[in-house]
């Protein structure tokens, strides 16, 4: 499957291999267990982070309590690197979604690898020009997109995300109907009876916090889908 920027924009291209390995041997490793809050949003950032190791859930709080995904990102990325740029309170939130390694990297660091490495420069700007992309994507999505394309569109990223789980029989996607609901911006309710009409009609089978997509190119025709209301 290709990977492209989507319907929410969820899709971050990953660091050359040359940068990703210059990251890869920094020493300043940190451990997050599965849950753990990386950093919250509003807090200063001194640094920014490149994942070795797990997969991350950034996402928006509200005053309320609630949380909005912007995305979900694994091995070989980079997060946090917006504020530690422009030296503003953090925009987002970051919590692990599996134990992960993260590599810190402060402006010292950064620096000497500019140093070593002026491709990298190159490479972080792609990164804020796919961050952009990403945040306009999303927007079109709320704007445009109705349910059932968003969480089409939801499922076919995750498989993409995870191609070591595809077989005969689908490819799996660890996710639940409130990881969903929070990632495209609509109601649990509505999740539940957009899954309960794909199981239907056998585009994918749920399961205890797992959905299968069965026939992904029957899904892809549902991204076209635009106007419905939930």
């Amino acid at each position: 499957m290709n990977r492209k920027i989507s319907l929410s924009g969820n899709v971050k291209e990953e660091l050359p291999e040359e940068v990703a390995e210059s990251f890869e041997q920094i020493r300043s490793v940190r451990v997050f267990e599965k849950n753990a809050v990386i950093y919250h949003q509003g807090e200063d950032a001194n640094c920014f982070y490149y994942i070795r190791k797990g997969r991350v859930r950034i996402y928006l709080s509200s005053e309320n309590g609630g949380e909005r995904t912007l995305s979900s990102v694994g091995r070989g990325s980079i997060i946090g690197e917006a504020s530690f740029f422009d030296g503003q309170p953090r925009m987002s939130s970051a919590r692990a979604v599996l134990r992960t390694e993260l590599v810190s990297v402060n402006w010292e660091m950064m620096t000497g690898l500019f140093r070593r490495s002026p491709q990298t420069a190159m490479a972080l700007l792609r990164q804020q020009a796919q961050t952009i992309r990403m945040l306009s994507a999303q927007l079109n999505s709320m704007t445009f997109a109705d349910a059932t394309a968003r969480i089409a569109d939801y499922l076919l990223r995750a498989a993409a995300d995870h191609p070591d789980s595809h077989t005969k029989q689908g490819v799996s996607v660890v996710t639940t109907h409130e990881e969903m609901a929070a990632a495209v911006g609509v109601s649990r309710v509505t999740v539940s009876k957009i899954m309960m009409k794909l199981s239907a009609d056998a585009i994918v089978k749920t399961g205890y916090r797992c959905v299968r997509v069965l026939d992904i190119n029957r899904l892809s025709e549902l991204c076209s889908m635009t106007d419905e209301k939930d």
